[in-house]
Parts: C-alpha cells; structure tokens; sequence
C-alpha cells in the first residue's frame, strides 16, 4: 500500500496542471481575440489656425527703444500700444517733416490752380479770336468785292471816254474840212476842239479814276490777308502758351502725386514708431529691454500668446508608418501632466487618454525624415458624452509634450504576434477617407 500511494502524483503537481491547462485554453482563446494595431508618434501642443499661434512682435525700422508700455506676463487686447520706437535714420529726424511736405503739397496745388486760370483765359481769348476772325474777314472780304466793282465801272468809264474822243476827233477834223471849204463858221470849229479837249480831259479823269480804283483793291486785298495772318497768328500764340500750360500743369501734378507717396511713407514710417498688440493675448519672452536699446528692422523684440480656445496636437511620426497614417484616422493622446494608463490593442481600456481625429498630414518629410501630422479633438465623441473635453487652454498651454497613439485596423491577436516575430509593419486594409472625414466633423 505504502508502494502505491508513493506512485500517486503529488496534489500540488495536479492542481499545477490543472492550472497550466486552463492558461493554455485562455491562451488559445486570447490568440482570436480582436487587437486594434496603433501607431505611435510624439509632439507637442499647439493651436490649429495660424492666425492664432504664439507670433513674434518685431520692429519694421532701425530704431531706438523709447517707452515699454507692457511687461512680461501683461494680458493685452488688440490695438493696445506695447513700446515707442525713436528714429534713427537721418532721413527722417526732422520733427516738422510731415508739415513741411504738406506745406510744399498745398503750395503746388496753388500753382496748378494759377497754371488752370491760365488755360481757361488763353482758351477764352482764343475762342473770342476766332469769333472775330469769321467776323472781320467776310467785311474785308465785301470791300474787295466793293473795290474790284468801282474797277469795273472805272473801266467802263475809260472806254467811253475814249469812245467820246474818237467820235470829238472825228467832229473835229470834219469842222476843218469844211472850215476850209468856207463851209464851217469859225465858231463850230472852235466847239469842236472845245469838245476834244473835254473828251481828252474825261478820258484822263477815267484812267485816273480807274488807277485809285486798281490801287483800293490791292489795299483791301492786303487789308484781307493782314487781319488773317495777325488774327492766325494771335491764335497759334495762344494755342502754344496753353500747351505750355497744360505741359506745366503736368509736371505739377508729377510733383504732387510724387509728394503724396513721400506723405504716404512717412505717415506711415511714423506709424511704425508705435508698435501695437496685433491679437488678444499675452506678453511673453521679451527680449529688447530698456530705454536706450537700439533695434534692427526686422528684429524680434517680443512675443505674444493669442487668447484663443482653438488647440491641436502636432505629431511626428518616422516615415516607416507615414503610409499607415491619413486624415480622420482617430488618436489617443496622452500630455504631460495628465497620468494615463494606456492598453495599445484595446482603445477602450484606456485611461486619462484623450480622443482625437487626424486632421493634416504634411506631404513632405521634415529634415528628420519624419511626417508632421496635425490632430484635433474628436468632437463627434466629445458631443456624444463618449469623450471628455481636452483640458482647457489655460492649462494645455501649447508648447506641452504629447504622446499619440494612431489607431489602425483591427486583426487578431495572434496576427499581431506573428507579424511582431516576423517583423513586419501593420497591415491598413481599405480606409474609408470621406465616411471618416464626416464621422470626425472635420
């Protein structure tokens, strides 16, 4: 009996196999559980929308700092005046530069009002010239005709006469015919050289007339072209003083617009001696102190946080899992500060983790070789109560570090292990890009 019962397996080994038996079945039924595959990156946070990031304030001239008028820490608003600049260009160090051109701009002006006068009094001789011209000339025009008609009759008057001569030399010689023959008295002869020498003294009145006549259409003809020629020549006058005009008139307005940029530039050089708070914020990491401190244009001489609720997670990722990742792919988060238990194959198990969608992947590596990914919080699981809200701004700063956990597809356990043995990176099977993009309400 003895020999027997010394052939009975122990109880402690019985329970031991008992217990290896039921780890083998939870074993081989843990093997064909799901496993969710995840991706792990790591970044900080930060603010989705660049207008709202932290930004540096810097100076646009070569200046000397005058008065801070915030301090470090300082919570401004928009518009608030943060520091005065003093000038250090020679350029622009005259107090009354700003008058001065105004002063030249207005006097310009004046000249380009003198220049107009002018134009419109040349234009209005002008005009006047011209009037006179359609005027005077047709008279000129009426006394040469007039003229050229007393020619006519002068001419006329010639012929008579000279037919009157004829007919009173023939009287004549025919008297001395027949006062020869004792025909005649002496008296008829005497009235016909009597009436000779009166055709004689006619035609002579008639030439002479008829010369004055010839002479008086020269005259008005002379007359006619004169007043042309002075009134034509008043208006090309005129006309060349009112190109002068208009030619002065436009360098004066090249003066005048050229003294409106260096009006433009210098109120707004002097607009730069003011640098004021661009966004709702807070002052921090001011690095230009004192009263006396020279600045460079272009120079960070503070920054500012900008007020904002907006936030996000910037992620890096190696670029060996860069082709798993997209956009709406979900994300866990861890930040620090935040103490979180994270399960990497069951999402659901985790805790102090925060759910977030992917929202940018960059198209090009960083010089790292890894790919930025933007996430923002998952606000369809957040309205749903399934999430909690990310911590508030004023404690997730940006700048806090943050680990992610992108989640992939879901495979099996023993999958998993096989493709962790065999060292191959997580199997993406097809991925819904705009179901996920809707699901996220990105």
């Amino acid at each position: 009996m003895k020999s027997l019962e010394s052939l009975r397996t122990p109880q402690i080994l019985r329970s031991l196999v008992v217990v290896l038996l039921i780890c083998s079945c939870l074993s081989l039924f843990t093997l064909f559980l799901p496993w969710r595959q995840t991706v792990t990156g790591s970044g900080q946070v930060t603010v989705f929308s660049p207008s709202e990031r932290p930004q540096e304030i810097n100076t646009l001239i070569d200046a000397k700092i005058v008065t801070w008028h915030v301090q470090e820490g300082d919570k401004v608003h928009r518009g608030d005046l943060l520091v005065e600049l003093e000038e250090l260009n020679p350029s622009y160090l005259d107090d009354d530069q700003l008058m001065r051109l105004a002063a030249q701009r207005q006097a310009n002006i004046q000249k380009r009002r003198a220049a107009e006068s002018m134009v419109d009094t040349l234009e209005g001789q002008t005009e006047t010239l011209q009037q006179l011209q359609q005027v005077v000339v047709p008279s000129a025009g009426v006394k040469v005709s007039q003229s050229k008609d007393k020619v006519v009759a002068a001419e006329q008057k010639v012929e008579a006469a000279r037919q009157s001569l004829s007919t009173a030399d023939l009287n004549l010689n025919r008297r001395k015919l027949l006062y020869d023959k004792g025909l005649s008295s002496k008296r008829d002869l005497e009235l016909a050289e009597l009436d000779l020498a009166k055709s004689q003294s006619e035609l002579q009145a008639a030439v002479t007339e008829l010369d004055v006549s010839r002479r008086d259409i020269s005259v008005a003809d002379y007359d006619v072209g004169k007043t042309k020629a002075e009134a034509t020549l008043k208006i090309q006058s005129n006309q060349a003083m009112i190109a002068q005009s208009y030619e002065k008139i436009a360098q004066i307005n090249s003066e005048i617009y050229k003294m409106d940029i260096d009006l433009s530039n210098l109120r707004n050089r002097i607009d730069q001696r003011k640098i004021y708070a661009p966004v709702d914020g807070q002052i921090t990491r001011m690095k230009a102190y004192g009263s006396a401190r020279t600045v460079k244009a272009g120079e960070t001489i503070a920054v500012i946080v900008p007020k904002t609720a907006d936030q996000a997670a910037e992620i890096f990722v190696p670029d060996y899992f860069a082709p798993l990742v997209s956009v709406g792919r979900q994300v866990r988060l861890q930040f620090s500060g935040w103490p979180a238990l994270q399960f990497g194959g069951w999402p659901s198990a985790q805790v102090g983790t925060f759910a977030g969608v992917i929202a940018v992947v960059d198209a090009y590596s960083a010089e790292d070789g890894q790919f930025r990914l933007l996430v923002k919080p998952d606000r369809r699981q957040i309205k749903k109560h399934h999430e909690q809200e990310w911590p508030t701004a004023n404690v997730l700063r940006p700048g806090t570090k943050a680990t992610a956990w992108i989640i992939l597809d879901e495979v099996p356990v023993w999958f998993e292990l096989w493709r962790i043995l065999n060292g191959f990176p997580p199997t993406v099977m097809y991925f819904d890009l705009d179901k996920s993009l809707k699901k996220a309400s990105i």
